[in-house]
Order: structure tokens, then sequence, then C-alpha cells
């Protein structure tokens, strides 16, 4: 999985193409559809807690995907199941796009989805294969690239629906994916070529090794100082991805199109913060200010929805947005407080695969919440609340520590772990 490519030029720009165009596909599922709540509800009834269940799809198949792409890409290497993974994603958005009820419209999400979330978890080891001497620089453009694909869907899926109609602006993103499929049809040929050529040759693979159980990571405070931050922040993106823009016409009085900006604006927000955040989580003695600011941004924001949502939703949903900072935090701490490679995918694997799945019941939960007292004001309380929880993993992460050294490990004994 972290062989290097063979160094010509040309393939090394294929896969640098391939994994700029797979990262600009990964985020459009999760907020091109909610801008669009109102149109789809005169063809598909959308309640508040049918759209908080819509808003569940992203961290279920998220959860899901962390479980199965490492196996899957054991037996079948990172390039062809990451080709498959696209060509699902081009069915979901066909399938949810031509949908003519609702459990047409989520089992569509979820199939996007699970694609969608196979390349959160493979992208990493792609980006180690394809390019292993500029790991840094590479993560930093495809996080910068998922942004903008988080952006862009909700600033578009309104104008796109005025030219046609609401399953025009869902299925015109089928387009765009196959397009990025292109490039990674020539790699996934190439890597079955190469294995091909390694078993004739009797280099074979290599022999599977020990991997720790998820189990023994509890005992680590680090691991909890990362998975709380990471939770908290997967909890406010995906409530806002599913349920913000309904909140911000209800609250605020704001438009659809002004709804589907507004939630543009924390997508562009993420491309600062994707750059920023890793950065200063490497250069910070500990990451004690990002979780204060995070936390102080946050709480900023959903009082002021909580307050005086009309009087400066913009300034409320810039703060919103900013807060996110800890996610890229977080994904550079997997890094920086373990010893090893295998221990950093575990790391990894385990507070993304819990983080999701606890975020996946925040939009069903908080959507039934508002159904249930007529009113958001109680989901925003809520979301208010659990911001202050980002100042448990202050004490954790300041003392420190390694992941490694709190279970007691050797390196050796983790190499390769993938925790799953």
């Amino acid at each position: 999985m972290t062989d290097a490519p063979s160094g010509r030029r040309p393939e090394l720009l294929l896969g640098v193409v391939a994994i700029v165009l797979i990262a600009a596909t990964m985020r459009l599922p999760v907020a091109a559809l909610s801008p669009l709540a109102g149109r789809i509800d005169a063809d598909i009834p959308l309640s508040a807690l049918a759209l908080g269940a819509l808003g569940t799809a992203p961290p279920i198949a998220f959860a899901l995907a962390g479980v199965l792409a490492p196996r899957l890409a054991r037996r079948w290497q990172i390039e062809p199941t990451l080709l498959i993974a696209m060509l699902a994603m081009i069915a979901g958005h066909l399938v949810r796009a031509s949908a003519v009820d609702y459990t047409m419209l989520l089992v569509g999400t979820l199939v996007l989805l699970l694609g969608a979330g196979f390349g959160n978890v493979l992208l990493p080891a792609a980006v180690k294969k394809i390019t292993p001497d500029r790991i840094g620089s590479m993560t930093a453009v495809y996080a910068m690239i998922m942004s903008i694909g988080a952006a862009v869907p909700p600033l578009v899926a309104v104008p796109l629906a005025e030219l046609g109609d609401w399953r025009l602006s869902l299925a015109v993103w089928a387009a765009f994916v196959g397009v990025a499929v292109l490039p990674w049809i020539a790699l996934a040929v190439g890597a079955v070529r190469a294995r091909r050529a390694a078993i004739a040759s009797d280099e074979g693979m290599p022999a599977p090794v020990d991997r720790p159980r998820r189990a023994a990571l509890l005992r680590s405070p680090t691991l909890w100082g990362i998975g709380i931050p990471f939770t908290v922040s997967s909890i406010s993106a995906y409530a806002g991805y599913a349920l913000l823009p309904p909140m911000l016409r209800e609250i605020a009085g704001v438009g659809e199109a002004e709804a589907g900006a507004l939630l543009a604006l924390l997508g562009f927000l993420g491309l600062p913060l994707a750059a920023l955040g890793p950065v200063l989580a490497a250069r910070l003695r500990t990451p004690t200010p990002l979780l204060v600011a995070s936390t102080a941004l946050f709480g900023t924001a959903y009082a002021g929805l909580l307050l005086a949502p009309q009087s400066a939703t913009l300034l409320w949903m810039i703060a919103l947005g900013l807060g996110y900072i800890t996610f890229p935090m977080c994904l550079a701490l997997f890094a920086l407080r373990t010893r090893t490679p295998a221990m950093a995918s575990t790391v990894s694997g385990a507070v993304q695969t819990v983080g999701y799945a606890i975020a996946a019941l925040a939009p069903l939960l908080l959507g039934a919440l508002r159904d249930g007292t007529g009113s958001w004001m109680p989901a925003i309380a809520v979301l208010l609340a659990l911001a202050f929880a980002n100042l448990i993993a202050v004490p954790l992460l300041a003392r420190r520590g390694m992941v490694d050294d709190e279970l007691g490990r050797e390196p050796a004994s983790v190499a390769g772990g993938a925790g799953r």
C-alpha cells in the first residue's frame, strides 16, 4: 500500500490529477440536498424529522466506510477500490435525483455517501502511495479542495434548480464525478497489472501483522482528547448541513438562495482552516488555544442564533465556520500524537468511526426536537451546550502524551495495524 510510483513524470501527474478530482467530489453529496428541501418537499414530503434522518446518512455512511474500506483495499488494492467507490457515487447521485418517494431518496443518498466515505478513508493512503515525497503538501491541497467541494453545491443548488428543477440540480453532480473517474480507471488498471506482475515474479504480498484491539485504545487519555473535539465538530457540521437552511429560513427570515449561500460560506471558510489548522497543531506546544478558540466561536455562533438570529446572521455564520478549526487540528493530531504510521492509522480509524457514528444521531434528534417543540430554539440550545465539551479535551491534550506510550505498546507491535 505504500509502494512509490515508478517516478515517471506522466504517471505522477496522472496521480496528482486523480487525487485532486476525487477530493473535489467527496463533499458534493453532503451539502447539495438541504438547500433544495423546500422544492423537494413539493414532490416528496420532508418534515424536519425526515430532513434529520437524511442528515444522519453522511456520518453513518462514513463510519461504515471506516470499517469496510481498509479491508476491501487490502483485498483489491487502493486504486480499484476507489474506482468502484466513485462508480457507486455516480449511481447514488442518479438514484436520488430520480427518486419518486422518500425511501428512494434515502437509499440513493446512503449509496452515494458510502462511496464518498471510502474516499475519506483511503485518500490519505493514496496520497502516500502516489506522492510519497509530497505527503504534507498534497494533504493540504486535497483538504482545501474538499472544502471547495463542500462550498459549491449549496451556492449553486437553487440557481441550477431554477434552470430546470431540483432533480437537475442533484443529477448534475453525477457528470462531475464521471469526469473524476477517468484518471482512476487508468490508475486501477496499472495497479492490477503491477500486482499480477508481482505475483508472477513470486514477490507475493506482505504477510499480515498484529493489529491492536480497539478496546485497548480506551485506556489512552490522548485518544479521548482527540476524539472529543472531533465528535463535537462532526455533530455541529452534520447538523448544519442537514438543518441549517430550513433553520435560517424560519428563525432569521432569509430566503432560499440566501440560506444556501450562508451554508456555502461555511465550506469556503474551511479553505484557510484546512491549511492553518494542521500547521498550528504542529507548532503550538499544546492545542489548548485552538480548543478554547473553537469553543468561543461555536458559543458565539449558537448564542447569536438563539438570542438575535436576525440582527447579525452573517456574523453568526462566520463564527460557526471558524469554529470548525478543530477538525483539521484533529487530522494533524492523529499523526502528531502517535509514534508510528500504523498507530496513526489505528487512532484515525477509531476516532472517525466512533465520532461519525455519534454525529449521525444529531440531525435526527435535533429534527425530532424541532418537530416536537415547534421551534428551533431548543435544538440550538443543545448545540450551544455541546460546544463547551471541547474544554474537556484541554487537560487531556495538555499533557502532551503519545497514544503508543499510554498503551505501553512497542512500535513493532502495531506495524501495519489499521485497527479495523
